[in-house]
């Protein structure tokens, strides 16, 4: 057991303009300024030799272009026009530099990532996600014409040479592994699997020379540090970029004597450089925006990146209607929308004080900050454990104790415990690395922990330091417990539950968010389409008293048909909601709004 306190926040660079995410259009007029005002002053900087020379503007949209790739000739760059800088439902397009107009190429509704040039520069290759959650990659020409499927489960792909590619498949779950083989799979080999069975090598660059490949990878908790390995597979290879950080894109120099990446180390997403095979990582920029993606022009004198702003806010919707309950910094909370479910409460008892989390820097996981109140009759707000950085949370069914995790200097997460008066100070639970806190029943704290390929669910009474192994499995996508102990709720893409008396698995929906809110009175289904900042609806269904789950149907709801003669008390429209998280009662809700402003920006490095 250890007494040590979660890890404070680490100080950062330079504060973040924030903007106040009201309306669309102020929104990107106040983010468009806030870039304006960066740019004009960013040659004035002396940190380094990119930052005394003028970022040169590429796009000049009032949304967001993302994922650039340029041509081999980089007369050419490829571009996806789509607020998410994952996965994004938005168009590829394509530009002639410097001054081309913007060609779409798409048409449709579909999730992309990763746009990359075919080998001979006639085809763009992009990955989108089939309504099960598969990873399939698509080509479109050039030119223009209709796009189609090379190769199903592969994303990522790049060529390494005229004949073969190199891509991210899933081997099992959500386990998923960087290979090569030709166009038509033959001859497939691996090159890097992550040691995690629920890690997720999602995209890797080759070395000009063909030897080495740079890869970044998330777990369960969130993007974690870039690696550089051989392409032989002889090896898992070693991190590279700052660490800890967590890395989404990386890039090589034309003569591979430099590395490039985007790489949040605690002050937002950035530039950084490292000299391979035995440099130290630098970094390049600096300021309120955040940069993702690299494309490294053919003469290694700039590279092309994503520049803006993104800004997330809580809102809350009671008997006084819909409003914005965070200022400052960047806000989010649990619930539907994520890996995670809503079977997490963020509101007290009464539904009168809303707690959710608020970063004015950078962090490794997918949702961290400090934990806020506000009081919803007085709109007092107040942080309610200073100094304590956490990523999920959960607050109990008495409305005294929060339970989180909480990630310690080298980037692991441990579950903790703490009143919510700082009557006492927080206590960490198991030195055991854990993902997801929660209370069960009897207030005890649940927690999942990865054991060889397993995850076993831990339980630890509130007020003691002793931990128990629990009898079920429920496996690797445990996402809460019904409030009665009797069913696990499993989730990530694909939602269902599993009794815990043992017995097959129940599908609850696909493509989809669900679970139940405080005290399992209600379960919510949204229907999220996947890529979109918000949208599509979400169907709270009463449940009978004794029962936990509603009548699903034998593979579960597919669409809103599908809740036809059951207990459906309220529909609720998610436009523009990208978490979203029950109250005590369906007329009381929480949830979150994304702001995001980008464009694609030369960078001189030279």
């Amino acid at each position: 057991m250890s007494s040590a306190q979660p890890r404070m926040p680490a100080a950062y660079l330079g504060k973040r303009r924030h903007v106040w995410a009201v309306a669309g259009g102020l929104v990107a007029l106040l983010a468009t300024a806030a870039l304006a005002l960066f740019f004009s002053s960013f040659s004035a900087r002396h940190t380094d030799n990119a930052s005394r020379k003028l970022w040169m503007q590429i796009t000049d949209f009032a949304d967001s272009a993302t994922s650039p790739a340029l041509s081999a000739d980089g007369r050419v760059i490829a571009f996806i026009r789509g607020p998410e800088t994952f996965l994004s439902r938005g168009q590829i397009y394509v530009k002639m530099l410097p001054d081309g107009q913007p060609i779409q190429l798409t048409h449709d509704a579909a999730t992309k990532m990763a746009p990359a040039f075919s080998a001979d520069g006639s085809r763009i290759a992009y990955t989108t996600t089939d309504t099960s959650a598969g990873w399939n990659t698509w080509v479109v020409p050039v030119l223009g014409g209709e796009p189609e499927e090379l190769l199903p489960n592969a994303a990522a792909l790049t060529w390494a040479d005229p004949k073969h590619v190199v891509f991210s498949e899933v081997k099992t779950g959500v386990h998923m592994g960087v290979v090569t083989a030709t166009e038509g799979r033959a001859g497939e080999r691996n090159i890097y699997l992550p040691a995690d069975p629920v890690g997720m090598a999602h995209r890797s660059w080759l070395s000009p020379d063909g030897k080495w490949t740079l890869v970044s990878e998330m777990d369960m908790v969130g993007w974690r540090p870039c690696r550089v390995l051989p392409f032989d597979g002889s090896s898992s290879g070693e991190t590279a970029g700052p660490r800890p950080a967590r890395c989404t894109y990386a890039g090589w120099s034309p003569d591979g004597k430099m590395m490039y990446f985007s790489a949040d180390a605690g002050d937002g997403y950035h530039i950084w450089r490292q000299g391979f095979p035995d440099g130290l990582p630098e970094q390049l920029t600096f300021g309120p925006t955040e940069e993702e993606g690299i494309a490294v022009t053919p003469d290694g004198n700039s590279l092309v990146t994503s520049a803006g702003i993104r800004e997330s806010t809580v809102w809350v919707h009671d008997g006084r209607g819909d409003r914005q309950i965070s200022g400052e910094g960047f806000a989010s909370l649990q619930g539907l929308g994520s890996f995670g479910g809503g079977a997490f409460s963020v509101f007290s008892p009464d539904g009168k004080r809303l707690y959710y989390l608020v970063r004015k820097h950078g962090s490794r996981a997918f949702k961290s900050g400090e934990l806020w109140m506000t009081n919803l009759d007085s709109d007092r707000t107040e942080p309610v454990l200073p100094g304590v950085s956490m990523s999920e949370f959960d607050i109990a069914p008495d409305g005294e104790l929060v339970t989180f995790t909480a990630l310690d200097p080298e980037g692991n997460s441990h579950p903790w415990v703490a009143p919510l008066d700082r009557s006492r100070p927080p206590k960490q639970l198991s030195s055991s690395v854990a993902r997801k806190s929660w209370f069960g029943p009897g207030q005890e704290v649940y927690f999942v922990v990865r054991e060889g390929e397993q995850d076993f669910v831990y339980a630890s009474g509130k007020n003691d330091s002793a931990s128990r192994k629990m009898i079920s499995q429920p496996g690797a996508d445990i996402s809460g417990l019904s409030s009665d102990g009797d069913w696990w709720l499993l989730g990530g893409y694909t939602f269902a539950a599993r009794s815990k008396q043992g017995g097959p698995t129940i599908r609850i929906c696909n493509s989809c968010s669900a679970g139940w809110g405080p005290g399992s009175k209600f379960f919510y289904v949204w229907f999220r389409p996947l890529g979109e900042m918000g949208g599509g609806r979400t169907i709270v269904i009463g449940l009978p008293p004794g029962k936990e789950l509603p009548k699903l149907p034998a593979n579960g709801f597919r669409t809103t048909q599908d809740f036809q003669g059951l207990n459906v008390v309220a529909e609720i429209d998610m436009k523009g909601m990208t978490l979203f998280a029950p109250g005590p009662n369906p007329s009381i809700y929480a949830y979150v709004r994304t702001a995001v402003q980008r464009n694609l920006f030369r960078i001189p490095l030279q």
